[in-house]
């Protein structure tokens, strides 16, 4: 089986939650964010959980262009673990010109992980 993944957002006002389900996934699988209907926010949670597989932890990272890096990084796990919890106080912010945020799980190991992720954004950069 290839991989697989299912991206969804809803949005309450200026409330969005994005949910990620992945299936076989590897280090360089890589789900992308789409139809976020806006171009700058605030990541204010993010969770990142490794259902099972080979692998034995995660360390997720999303940004504004494919196989973030650098200054194209939106938020960054610190340590890698099973389960990733990463709430940043104020958020942190990011501006994708084109409303599209990438998002990569990065198991340690194998090619049959099932990874499920959340974020929490806000619409803007205002309080």
């Amino acid at each position: 089986m290839a991989y697989a993944n299912t991206v969804g957002v809803t949005r309450k006002g200026n409330e969005v939650l994005v949910t990620i389900s992945e299936s076989e996934v590897a280090s360089s699988s890589e789900a992308d964010v789409i139809a976020l209907g806006f171009t700058k926010g605030r990541i204010l949670r993010q969770t990142c959980v490794l259902m099972s597989g080979t692998g034995t932890t995660v360390d997720p990272v999303i940004g504004i262009a494919t196989n973030p890096a650098g200054a194209n990084i939106a938020l960054e796990n610190g340590t890698a673990a099973a389960t990733v919890d990463n709430q940043v106080a104020g958020g942190a912010t990011f501006f994708a010109t084109t409303g599209n945020l990438y998002h990569r799980s990065n198991p340690d190991a194998g090619t049959d992980n099932t990874i499920v992720t959340t974020y929490h954004i806000l619409v803007g950069w205002g309080a």
